[in-house]
């Protein structure tokens, strides 16, 4: 683990000349979001998490989405790549040119939850994708021009995210969605009781859309499986990253590895009798066999 580094009052100076934020409320938080941010990221990813909270700055929604980006990405970053510093701070800016410039908060006090459910940054660029997809069908607009009322449940779908991510794949995330902006569209106050999960059909289409082995519930469990599994050197045990079918439906990705580490479907089902969590393990000791033995 990271020890946190201290930051100097000069380095401090520096780093708050770079953050175009005139909220005195930075102030107070300022010196613990940058030695957080020190420790977890490059000098470059340092220049692109304070440019990013400089542009959430400017979309004008006060303080605390700037905050959630100070405290959040981070880890994010750290966790998933320093791209996504960007990825994240141009979504806001996104979102902020429409009527739904409310959810802003609260897409930014889940995103790091999702980040960590998902695991890695293709995940979550489809993840926001799909938000935004939802937004635009589910914003309406006048004379069909310019969208002008923002998403009924937009907000209350960001509000059950960590509820949702961890229920299901990211494959039945999109098909839960899907349900409700095809059936409620039209209907406002329905809609908002389907993403808030008060509607009888919201549960049961949640109840099935929950099936299979979920990558993330295991992950632990499989990467000691690996690093028993392979008592030599031959096979050097891999980072675990899970991909999701739901945004590649023709080309139907195969488990596969690269440098980056052993790719993995997010959910495996039971077929043909054998457990889900068995089909993790035959695909991951299938390909350690060929990092082991099989020549380029």
């Amino acid at each position: 683990m990271s020890m946190t580094v201290c930051v100097t009052p000069a380095e401090l100076s520096y780093y708050r000349q770079k953050l175009q934020c005139n909220f005195e409320q930075v102030d107070s938080v300022f010196q613990g979001c940058m030695e957080n941010a020190i420790t977890l990221l490059s000098e470059q990813g340092i220049e692109d998490y304070l440019e990013g909270a400089s542009l959430v700055t400017m979309i004008g929604r006060g303080f605390d989405p700037v905050l959630s980006y100070l405290e959040e990405m981070p880890e994010v970053a750290s966790r998933l790549g320093e791209a996504m510093l960007s990825v994240v701070s141009q979504a806001v800016w996104k979102m902020s040119r429409t009527p739904n410039g409310k959810a802003i908060p609260v897409f930014l006090n889940t995103i790091g939850e999702v980040a960590r459910r998902l695991g890695n940054a293709d995940s979550v660029c489809y993840y926001i994708d799909l938000l935004f997809d939802m937004m635009d069908k589910t914003s309406k607009s006048i004379h069909g021009v310019h969208q002008s009322y923002p998403s009924p449940g937009l907000s209350d779908l960001l509000a059950n995210m960590p509820y949702l991510i961890q229920q299901l794949s990211l494959s039945g995330l999109k098909n839960w969605i899907a349900y409700g902006v095809r059936n409620y569209n039209n209907h406002p106050e329905r809609q908002k009781d389907y993403f808030t999960l008060q509607s009888a059909d919201s549960r049961a289409v949640l109840q099935r859309e929950r099936h299979g082995t979920l990558f993330m519930d295991n992950e632990r469990k499989l990467d000691m499986y690996m690093r028993a599994f392979w008592t030599d050197d031959k096979a050097k045990p891999s980072y675990l990253v899970p991909y999701s079918e739901a945004f590649d439906e023709l080309r139907k990705p195969q488990p596969y590895y690269d440098n980056l580490g052993l790719r993995i479907p997010d959910v495996f089902d039971d077929k043909n009798g054998i457990p889900g969590i068995d089909r993790y393990r035959i695909t991951l000791a299938h390909m350690a066999g060929h990092q082991a033995w099989s020549v380029p």
